[in-house]
């Protein structure tokens, strides 16, 4: 019986059924008097006590016995995530404080380590002593102007100027907004009969003036210094910090078990001339389950029977409940063991498939 047992949880356990919520059978076990069965879900969902209230957690039959649900309970299993991280703490000192404490002493200013809390992460986090920067926080500044002469230059020449006289030129030019003064002119003649001719004086002797003109101005300097008014001492606090993260739920559902009575009734017929003989059979158990493919979980849609003499099972008067073409059909354990390895027929409406029986769970789609 033991044997029967274990073969039957191990089945059931390769086996896997998908419920509401993404619940997914995992295990089931049955006491050896089998008064008690308990089966274990999981689900990756998140799943509240009100909803696990509404779940549906089917009775079921099993070697003669049926299993009422009695309790139902839910155990959050979680796992912990750790993760590394560094928070920064600063404080302000004085320029004094700046000049007068050590970077040893500054280090002692802060804390020796800082409690973390964000995110649902919790930790705490120790002081990097190598990680101590200081630098300015708060700065003035104040521009002075100084004074700087600026000296321009320019040459120019004039051609064909009629005589060298320096009334000919310009005294002042302007170069970039400042008036350059004629400082130097240099005159020098030709006999350029093309450059006479160009310039229609009538005379054979013009001169070309090369000229110094020169400026100055006053530009004002400017020269900022900056002064520090206090400074900024930083370190870091590193560290691990960690927290539950949900992985499943695991349910437990225990189950009590109770012998089924045989409803096999036999009648004796009899007439007023006595007993007419033989036992009538008026009840066949049905020993098949069948579940539909409904709003992503399979539902019990109804029940039939398979024997040894019809291995038919026939879904046609079930189909109406059913609400897509996915089936799942649970078999007795009794019949199962008389048909084991032999092939039984599945028939919807017109067609029928043919089945070799080696699982008690067939999965069928039409």
């Amino acid at each position: 019986m033991k044997k029967l047992i274990m073969c039957l949880i191990s089945i059931l356990a390769l086996n896997k059924t998908v419920f509401a919520n993404n619940l997914v059978e995992i295990q089931t076990s049955i006491t050896e008097d089998k008064t008690k069965a308990i089966k274990i879900f999981e689900s990756y969902e998140e799943i509240n006590e009100t909803e696990l209230k509404i779940l549906l957690f089917e009775d079921f039959e099993q070697d003669s016995f049926k299993y009422t649900k009695n309790s139902v309970d839910i155990e959050k299993v979680t796992k912990t995530d750790t993760i590394k991280a560094t928070e920064t703490l600063d404080v302000i000192l004085t320029k004094k404080e700046k000049e007068k404490l050590s970077n040893l002493e500054i280090i002692n200013l802060f804390q020796d380590s800082l409690p973390y809390e964000k995110d649902g992460y919790k930790g705490i986090l120790q002081k990097d002593l190598s990680s101590l920067k200081i630098e300015p926080n708060k700065t003035e500044s104040n521009t002075t102007y100084t004074n700087q002469t600026i000296t321009l230059n320019e040459k120019k020449t004039y051609y064909g100027l009629e005589n060298n006289d320096y009334g000919l030129i310009p005294k002042t030019i302007t170069k970039n907004g400042v008036t350059l003064n004629l400082v130097d002119a240099n005159f020098v003649s030709t006999n350029n009969e093309a450059i006479s001719s160009v310039a229609n004086t009538g005379v054979g002797t013009l001169y070309n003036c090369n000229a110094v003109y020169k400026g100055s101005y006053i530009k004002k300097i400017p020269n900022t210094k900056t002064n520090v008014i206090d400074y900024k001492a930083t370190m870091e606090y590193k560290g691990d910090i960690s927290k539950e993260i949900f992985e499943k739920n695991l349910i437990t559902v225990s189950y009590v078990g109770n012998k089924i009575v045989d409803l096999t009734v036999p009648v004796v017929a009899t007439t007023s001339g006595g007993i007419l003989g033989g036992v009538i059979f008026l009840f066949v158990k049905r020993n098949v389950k069948v579940y539909n493919l409904i709003n992503g979980s399979y539902q019990l849609i109804g029940k039939c029977k398979l024997t040894q003499k019809d291995r038919t099972i026939n879904l046609t008067h079930l189909s109406i409940k059913a609400q897509s073409n996915i089936y799942k059909i649970v078999i007795d354990n009794n019949i199962y063991q008389k048909l084991n390895n032999q092939e039984i027929n599945i028939t919807l409406n017109n067609i029928t498939k043919l089945q070799k029986l080696q699982n008690q769970v067939i999965d069928v789609t039409f």
